[in-house]
């Protein structure tokens, strides 16, 4: 299979804007994350965790307005459309499992597995992404999304198990989320493009 110059370049400038736009999404969920972790955490250990998570976010997100302005166009080709499209249907399947693997749980009886029902149906979003736009440090993150939870259900319950998941989940989802903003701050970016064949031009 040969892949084009225009799809070299559609993948690139997306690979791009997945580092922009899914990083502050990651933000999003991170925070989330944290926030919920501290505060099942009682007593004032939890207050203080909560605040300096959100410390922690909100210089994030300043960080990545501030690096990634106008780094990540949006691409207009047809190439880029058609990427567009598979990244927004991947994006809101993730989206709505988000909402509905945790109801699942709940009425099932097992409310401690929301914080880790909702990481997990992140890992295989991020697995995706990688593999459609070429960013290599989703793949790990995203198997630790999916196998770390389970591995915690396996030897704790309770509010033990959602901090410890909230706590650990929102700390790697930030963290990447963070150098996604930093690949931007450069004009060469880890990764880019990952293509096994292009296709020749002939006259």
């Amino acid at each position: 299979m040969t892949t084009t110059q225009a799809e070299v370049t559609a993948t690139t400038a997306w690979s791009r804007r997945v580092r922009r736009i899914g990083g502050f999404i990651q933000v999003a969920f991170a925070g989330f994350w944290l926030l919920r972790g501290g505060l099942i955490v009682h007593s004032s250990v939890g207050a203080s965790l909560a605040l300096v998570f959100s410390a922690v976010v909100i210089a994030v997100i300043v960080y990545g307005i501030r690096a990634t302005a106008g780094k990540a166009p949006r691409p207009t080709s047809p190439e880029g459309k058609h990427i567009e499209r598979a990244v927004t249907v991947a994006t809101i399947i993730q989206l709505a499992a988000s909402f509905a693997v945790p109801v699942a749980v709940i009425a099932a009886g097992y409310s401690d597995w929301v914080l880790p029902s909702i990481a997990i149906t992140i890992g295989p979003l991020l697995l995706w992404l990688d593999h459609r736009v070429h960013i290599p440090r989703y793949r790990p993150v995203g198997w630790a999304l999916i196998v770390g939870p389970v591995a915690l259900g396996l030897t704790m319950s309770g509010p033990s198990l959602a901090a410890t998941t909230g706590i650990s989940a929102g700390v790697l989802l930030l963290a990447t989320a963070a150098l996604g903003f930093h690949d931007l701050v450069g004009s060469a970016v880890f990764g880019l493009p990952r293509v096994r064949h292009l296709a020749t031009q002939t006259n």
